[in-house]
C-alpha cells in the first residue's frame, strides 16, 4: 500500500533574528513574513502533503497553528541556535516524521518564510518536473547574467577572474546565464538527504524564478526592497 504522504514540506521560523529582530513574525505589508510563505502553502493545494513549522518558539507555533501549518513539535536548542544549519532541521523533521508514521516521505521540500514572494505555483511546478524528467531534486534558481570571465576572486587585493582563459565578456548578449540558488524553493527524494545531507544530487533540476520571486529578505535593505515591490505592486 502507498504511504498516505508523499510530501513532507518545512517551513523553518526560528525566534533568533540578528540582522531584524522577530524577522519571521515582522509585519510585511500588514501581515506577518511567516504568513506569506504559509498562504503560498495553503493555495499550492498539493495532494498527499503535509506542511509543518519547525520553530523553537511557543508564540510563533501559535502564529503557525492559526495560518494553517502542522507544528508537532518545538525545535530543540541544539537546533535553533546561529550555528544550527538547514540540513540539521531537516533531519530532525524527517526523524519525527519516521518515528510518527513509520516510514520516510518521498520528497521533503523547504520553504523559508525569508522568500514571500515565492507562488504557489512554483511548488506545484517542483512537483510536477520531479515526475517529468525523473530529478532527484528541484532548486529554485534565479539567473546571473555574467560570464565567468567577469566575475572575481579577490587575490593579493586585485581582481582575478574566475575563467583567465577567454577575454573578458562584456557583453550580455555573448554568454548564457549562469544560474545560482535562489533560497526560495528546495525539493529533494527524503531518500538522498537522509543518506547524504544535501539538497544537490547529481540529477537536480533548476527552476527558474524572477527577481521578485526570488528576493530573500536578510537584512533592512531587502526588507525596504520588499515593501517596495508590495507597493508598486509587483506582487
Amino acid at each position: 500500500m502507498r504511504p498516505d504522504i508523499r510530501l513532507l514540506i518545512i517551513v523553518p521560523a526560528r525566534s533568533g533574528s540578528k540582522g531584524i529582530a522577530d524577522k519571521n513574525v515582522k509585519p510585511l505589508a500588514g501581515k506577518p513574513l511567516l504568513q506569506w510563505t504559509a498562504e503560498a502553502v495553503l493555495a499550492g493545494d498539493l495532494s498527499d502533503t503535509l506542511a509543518i513549522l519547525s520553530t523553537d518558539s511557543s508564540d510563533y507555533a501559535e502564529l503557525g497553528r492559526r495560518l494553517g501549518l502542522r507544528v508537532p513539535y518545538l525545535r530543540p536548542a541544539q537546533h535553533a541556535g546561529d550555528d544550527a544549519s538547514a540540513m540539521q532541521v531537516i533531519r530532525h523533521a524527517l526523524e519525527w516524521f519516521d518515528s510518527e508514521h513509520g516510514y520516510l516521505p518521498e520528497l521533503t521540500m523547504w520553504l523559508q518564510p525569508t522568500s514571500p514572494f515565492r507562488p504557489p505555483s512554483i511548488l506545484r511546478q517542483a512537483v510536477e518536473l520531479v515526475d517529468a524528467v525523473g530529478a532527484d531534486s528541484v532548486i529554485g534558481c534565479k539567473e546571473i547574467h555574467r560570464d565567468l570571465t567577469t566575475l572575481f576572486r579577490r587575490e593579493q587585493g586585485f581582481l582575478q577572474a574566475l575563467d583567465t582563459r577567454r577575454p573578458t565578456q562584456t557583453s550580455r548578449q555573448q554568454s548564457s546565464p549562469l544560474l545560482t540558488p535562489n533560497g526560495a524553493m528546495y525539493l529533494c527524494k527524503s531518500a538522498y538527504l537522509t543518506e547524504h545531507g544535501s539538497f544537490y544530487p547529481p540529477r537536480a533540476a533548476p527552476l527558474i524564478m524572477n527577481a521578485v520571486q526570488s528576493l530573500d529578505i536578510d537584512t533592512a535593505e531587502d526588507w525596504a526592497i520588499a515593501e517596495a515591490y508590495v507597493k508598486q505592486g509587483l506582487v
